[in-house]
């Protein structure tokens, strides 16, 4: 039914999907108001009437040390969720109805995310729409979920349908093991990290692994075109990539039928702004993604801040869908590097589009980049003949 429901929404006008946005941003934001703490206080009685633009923002370090206070659930305290995350298996629902996932902690802090059955529910077929365009439904139940090892990764949290049996594997199980457990569950499903995928597309091809998946969800890096032929010709399957965070687990995805990222817009709002805080263009990458998540009541997120750089697509939805579309995902803000072009420029780029975003402004021959005890840092090979600057 909720499938049916949001395969239904491909069909609207964009104005009918802004309307049950605006109707939903409504409702979230007088319920966060009347319930958390934070949010009454913060926003004020009259949130609902304003803009969201005129909204304060919230980061992930105001969240987490506000956790009470943002709640409106008051069972719901980060001493008890922590003790649950640290207790012998914090895989299990905590109170019997919530499922409790965690941020990786890479971007200097953890943060703690909680969910109700329904909400997951909701983020599953969210993430699971793109398959149902191409008739894959909730049929498969053999999945292989390759991402973090922890067993309160989103991925395993909410992702994965409760009950539904999986290898304990992970993205950091070396590649031999990986062979012989898939080999052996035959996965339906595959979802996870792009680059482990690529790389038993590799085992696949070379007649190591024979598994025989029907779709293909990835995510934490971005989708290239080598990743996609190698894909085709291991299994046979056009795959899907996803944008998503703990904190919404389907921000946007692509369809089998065309590789631009969809944005979710009936369960997210996304704001893509520069470093100040001000909206960016559409074809002009952003700084932050301001996100307010429109399904989680008991942990409401309104403008979280996340510190990545997307690039909103300036033209119409190639699907002819009512989605607005991302050009690209490129990844967080604190790995880019601003490097110097031949007028003098200063140019910021990501490490993961560096080829073809730098390429037509420095002759750039190689380039590899090392983290060390100060941050990431680029080593770039001019071609011959390029100018010293």
């Amino acid at each position: 039914m909720l499938g049916a429901e949001l395969l239904e929404r491909d069909r609207w006008s964009r104005e009918q999907l802004m309307a049950h946005q605006a109707e939903r941003l409504l409702a979230l934001i007088t319920h966060a108001v009347s319930r958390s703490p934070y949010y009454g206080e913060v926003l004020g009685a009259d949130a609902a009437e304003r803009p969201l633009a005129e909204l304060p923002t919230l980061s992930k370090t105001t969240l987490m040390a506000e956790f009470d206070q943002v709640i409106t659930d008051p069972r719901l305290r980060l001493a008890d969720l922590q003790a649950h995350l640290a207790g012998p298996d914090p895989s299990q629902s905590f109170l019997g109805e919530y499922r409790v996932a965690t941020t990786s902690g890479t971007t200097g802090q953890r943060s703690i995310v909680v969910f109700t059955a329904d909400e997951a529910a909701v983020w599953r077929a969210v993430s699971a729409r793109p398959m149902m365009r191409i008739g894959i439904g909730s049929s498969l139940s053999r999945f292989a979920a390759l991402g973090s090892p922890s067993p309160v990764h989103v991925t395993r949290q909410v992702l994965v349908p409760p009950g539904v049996p999986t290898p304990p594997i992970s993205a950091a199980t070396p590649i031999a093991e990986l062979v012989a457990a898939l080999n052996a569950q035959q996965p339906e499903l595959l979802l996870g990290a792009v680059g482990v995928w690529r790389a038993l597309a590799e085992e696949q091809i070379a007649g190591r692994l024979r598994i025989a998946p029907k779709a293909a969800v990835f995510g934490s890096e971005a989708m290239t075109a080598d990743v996609r032929r190698r894909v085709r010709e291991a299994w046979g399957i056009e795959p899907v990539s996803g944008y998503a965070a703990t904190e919404a687990p389907a921000i946007a995805t692509s369809s089998p039928d065309h590789p631009e990222l969809e944005i979710a817009d009936d369960v997210v709002v996304i704001e893509i702004v520069d470093e100040d805080g001000k909206p960016v263009a559409p074809g002009r990458p952003g700084a932050k993604v301001l996100l307010t998540n429109l399904i989680n009541y008991a942990q409401p997120l309104i403008r979280y801040e996340l510190t990545d750089s997307v690039v909103e697509s300036p033209l119409p939805n190639p699907a002819g869908r009512p989605w607005r579309c991302l050009l690209s995902v490129d990844g967080r803000t604190a790995d880019i590097l601003y490097l110097r072009a031949p007028d003098g420029a200063t140019v910021p780029v990501h490490p993961s589009v560096l080829g073809s975003a730098i390429a037509p402004l420095v002759e750039i021959g190689e380039y590899a980049f090392v983290y060390d005890a100060q941050g990431l840092h680029a080593h770039i090979v001019l071609t011959p003949g390029a100018a010293a600057d």
